[in-house]
């Protein structure tokens, strides 16, 4: 991911340290393609059956089986495009701080600058915080999904669209 989009890997840190990192991409297709291509996508999985990632054939049947779930109710919530928030995470000491708002503020700078017009995520129903900064930078909930752990509330925003008043600028 790193190599096909590197922009879309932000990070804050306050004097050296990291305290946070959000994973964009404008493509979660073209990714997939290049993973599989470039033979990235076979490469882990010989890894991964090899034992590196201390994976057992039974925990990959179940990853593989939530990824097909995940496919199949992907397109139902997509209208434009398939650009998505992937993964934000703030270190514990870094909480409430602002730092995930920000993060995600400026990844949806980025892919409006890219002319991405819309992105997708997935969350957790529980996840109170992370909702809470989706909801502060303009996210709406479009829809449920499940897997195999449980349900997801799949959200949009439109980078296009203003960033709400108040929300801190990366």
């Amino acid at each position: 991911m790193l190599d096909a989009e590197p922009q879309g890997f932000l990070a804050a840190r306050e004097d050296g340290r990291l305290l946070g990192y959000a994973i964009f991409v404008r493509s979660l297709r073209a990714i997939q393609r290049k993973a599989v291509l470039s033979g990235a996508a076979l490469r882990w999985a010989a890894r991964a059956l090899g034992g590196a990632f201390d994976l057992r054939l039974r925990s990959m049947w179940r990853i593989v089986r939530n990824k097909a779930l995940f496919l199949t109710s992907e397109r139902r919530y997509r209208s434009i495009g398939d650009a998505q928030l992937l993964n934000v995470a703030v270190h514990p000491q870094a909480r409430g701080r602002g730092v995930a708002t920000a993060l995600v503020s400026e990844g949806l700078r980025l892919l409006q600058t890219l002319g991405v017009p819309e992105v997708r995520l997935e969350v957790r129903p529980w996840n109170a915080a992370a909702l809470a900064v989706y909801a502060r930078t303009g996210w709406r909930e479009v829809g449920r999904t499940r897997d195999l752990e449980g349900e997801w509330v799949v959200m949009v925003a439109n980078p296009g669209w203003p960033i709400p008043a108040g929300v801190p600028r990366g």
